[in-house]
């Protein structure tokens, strides 16, 4: 008798496990729904400010020290009043950046950014999906949310090229279980463990399927910073991953320059 009850405990136990880690495995791969939000801003400014919202994950986040120095290139540039908001999320997923810009409640969501009544929207995500290996199918179905999101609120996206950071640094960091995890997660998605390239080919592909290219702004890492963490001007911290104060203009120059080229096309096609 006592056998049975041994033996029914760990197959309850063993059931009781599939169930919560199978649940658990669903919500992390699940793909987050389309969600149909009404917008309720007008970006359509009653002054002469160019307002520049920058959203996204831990790049987003630190940026928020450099807003008045991206906004005061573009003011040299533009001879007009500009105004640059960051809020990003440290570690954040693409799927946690668009649940977060549908977020109306929680205090953290980015939606508060719209009050701001922003012309652009700088969007810097992609890094935490290649090192945590949720496949590109999973990375270009949010981005894809992001971006239709964005533009149908009026908001024109400036798509920042998934830069090069030293991921083997992040690696080497990680737990024992999270080292397993991201291995186990490169199988099942089958993203490749060492190499990240295929996260920005399957975005542009995505570009070109949902024929949104000539509605978005994409700053191609290669122009602000070609060697990436390798690179000699020592552009990011000793983390190999985040930008310093040099890296955060260079790359500032590289927007501001898009963002006027955009801005020099729509008033010759008037």
């Amino acid at each position: 008798m006592k056998k049975r009850i041994v033996i029914l405990a760990m197959i309850l136990g063993y059931a009781f496990c599939l169930y919560f880690l199978g649940g658990r495995f669903h919500n992390y791969y699940a793909w987050a729904e389309e969600k149909n939000t009404i917008h309720t801003h007008n970006n359509s400014s009653t002054n002469d400010t160019l307002n520049i919202i920058m959203i996204g994950d831990s790049w987003a986040t630190y940026h928020h020290a450099n807003d008045t120095i991206l906004a005061s290139m573009l003011q040299e540039k533009l001879q007009k009043p500009v105004r640059v908001y960051s809020s990003g999320m440290v570690g954040a997923k693409t799927k946690a950046i668009y649940e977060q810009l549908c977020d109306t409640i929680s205090p953290k969501g980015a939606r508060k950014l719209f009050d701001r009544k922003p012309k652009y929207c700088i969007i810097s995500a992609g890094i935490n999906d290649a090192v945590a290996k949720m496949g590109t199918r999973n990375y270009c179905h949010h981005y894809r949310l992001i971006i239709r999101f964005l533009l149908s609120a009026g908001i024109k996206p400036i798509v920042l090229d998934m830069p090069d950071v030293d991921y083997l640094i992040v690696y080497r960091r990680e737990s024992i279980t999270a080292n397993i995890r991201h291995r186990i997660s490169s199988w099942f998605t089958k993203a490749p463990m060492w190499n990240f390239d295929n996260y920005r080919n399957d975005l542009q592909l995505m570009f070109d399927k949902e024929e949104i290219k000539n509605l978005i702004i994409y700053v191609p890492s290669k122009e602000w910073n070609p060697r990436g963490f390798k690179d000699p001007l020592c552009l990011y911290l000793e983390d190999h991953i985040h930008l310093n104060t040099k890296g955060y203009y260079l790359l500032d120059s590289c927007i501001a320059s898009y963002i006027c080229r955009d801005l020099s096309s729509k008033l010759d096609s008037q």
